[in-house]
């Protein structure tokens, strides 16, 4: 005869059974509950320009506006723009010529490169035609502007495949012929973008990573600070003579990840310079970060912008779950105050590079999304703007949260756990909203930061569930606002 424990446990075990069963496979189980706590002193704000580096297979604007970016990079330069000497005569003309007289530019090969370019794209410089993005520079630019979004071009003379031919004897420039040259490009590209055209870009990088030899600066280091010297002295010239009070910034070294560049350039060149930008593959971006804010101090340069010209992955592939994950925690981090913070910054890249892709972007061929797509638009909802951002009095060591308040008195809370386990979440954020309604989007293997829920807050206090492996944003909108809203 069975006793009663005996019984008592089957029959427990029995109803467990039959619960899971009745649940389903993909029933999540909370295994743990956190508290987090938000005061109402902001921390700081988080970071205003969230971007990409573009990609070479397509540029579709409404690709840009789903993702919620607001800061585009782009490469130019002279493989791109000026793939043979402009006029034809190399050291010509020189530049007091040009400061004299501008229309001594042959402005009908920019008009014509700029509109009609090579093989119908302005891309033929980085890959085959039928591979590559048919279009021109003008509609990048005009689109761009016409949704308001940063541009930030790189000029260089020469690229990551050493092109274009003509120009490898100025790099670097050593004569005055070359000088006069390199002047005249970064000159013509600056003043047609905004003096003969109005397309607002007032975002330079000085070269792409000169530091890697790979990347097509064939000088040293003493090299590079001479380019940015005479680079500041063309833009400069630009916009004292033909933009009086418009501002621009000069971003540099736009060096790798981990470098001393940065570090040297602070040192040799600070007044050639606004915008600290650097290059940072890390998994945690906060570390490099740190180090150059490091270095940045005791110079002019100390509160400048500092922006990561390239972060993300080009060696993972964007459709790996835990590197998604891995991007919105360090878009966390880089809303964080101090010396974690950053101003702007691109992810490389928003599209392919090449067909079949030699550098792998967030979308590919036919527009297809991969999942960092998706995990990068969740960030963005809650971070980008300047926002008031809030980090938690207390939290587990196993998420990682952040709450931001934008101009309309809306509240995100952004919650990211990269841990098998699910947690409970019991928030309060009653010093920010202590009444409304959340939306719940979920980011996760079964949810591409979807809508997946609602709920209200009492008291300013709200639980819900952050399932493992997946990110939870949840946008707060006060009663007061929702009873002015018309029906």
């Amino acid at each position: 005869m069975l006793s009663k424990t005996l019984i008592r446990n089957f029959t427990l075990a029995f109803l467990i059974a039959i619960g899971l069963e009745l649940l389903g496979p993909t029933t999540t189980f909370a295994q743990n509950i956190a508290t987090i706590k938000f005061s109402g002193t902001a921390a700081g704000v988080s970071t205003r320009y969230i971007g990409a580096v573009e990609g070479n297979i397509n540029f579709d604007l409404k690709d840009l506006q789903d993702l919620g970016i607001n800061t585009y990079r782009i490469y130019g330069g002279m493989s791109r723009w000026e793939p043979e000497d402009d006029d034809g005569k190399y050291g010509w003309p020189e530049i007091s010529q040009i400061k004299a007289n501008p229309n001594i530019i042959n402005w009908a090969h920019w008009d014509k490169i700029m509109t009609d370019p090579p093989r119908g794209s302005d891309y033929s410089w980085s890959g085959e035609r039928g591979k590559v993005w048919e279009g021109n520079a003008r509609t990048i630019f005009n689109a761009l502007k016409q949704a308001k979004i940063r541009p930030v071009v790189s000029i260089r003379n020469v690229d990551s495949s050493w092109n274009p031919s003509w120009a490898l004897q100025l790099n670097p420039p050593r004569t005055k012929e070359d000088w006069n040259e390199w002047w005249e490009h970064v000159f013509a590209t600056v003043y047609w973008l905004n003096v003969r055209n109005d397309y607002r870009v007032d975002d330079w990088e000085i070269h792409n990573e000169p530091d890697y030899r790979i990347q097509g600066w064939g000088g040293t280091m003493a090299d590079y600070f001479e380019l940015v010297k005479v680079t500041k002295d063309a833009i400069d010239f630009v916009y004292k003579s033909y933009l009086p009070g418009r501002a621009y910034r000069i971003h540099s070294p736009t060096s790798v990840g981990g470098s001393i560049w940065p570090a040297e350039a602070l040192r040799e060149i600070p007044n050639y310079f606004d915008t600290v930008n650097f290059h940072n593959y890390d998994a945690d971006i906060s570390n490099y970060t740190r180090k150059v804010r490091g270095w940045m101090k005791g110079t002019v340069r100390a509160n400048s912008e500092v922006w990561v010209g390239e972060w993300g992955s080009y060696q993972i592939s964007y459709n790996d779950f835990p590197l998604a994950l891995s991007l919105i925690k360090n878009l966390i981090r880089g809303s964080q105050p101090g010396d974690n913070y950053i101003y702007g910054s691109h992810i490389f890249c928003l599209y392919d590079w090449g067909k079949p892709a030699l550098a792998e972007g967030l979308l590919g061929d036919g527009g297809k999304r991969r999942v960092s797509y998706y995990a990068l638009r969740m960030g963005i909802r809650a971070l980008q703007g300047g926002r008031a951002s809030f980090f938690p009095i207390a939290n587990s060591s196993d998420l990682m949260a952040v709450a931001t308040l934008d101009s309309s008195k809306n509240v995100y809370l952004l919650a990211v756990n990269d841990r098998a386990k699910s947690y409970t979440v019991r928030a309060d954020i009653s010093a920010l909203i202590e009444a409304g309604n959340g939306t719940v989007r979920e980011f996760s293997l079964k949810s591409m930061d979807e809508v997946v829920s609602s709920l209200t807050l009492k008291g300013g206090k709200a639980t819900f569930l952050v399932p493992g492996n997946s990110a939870i944003l949840i946008k707060f909108v006060s009663a007061a606002l929702e009873e002015d809203r018309p029906n």
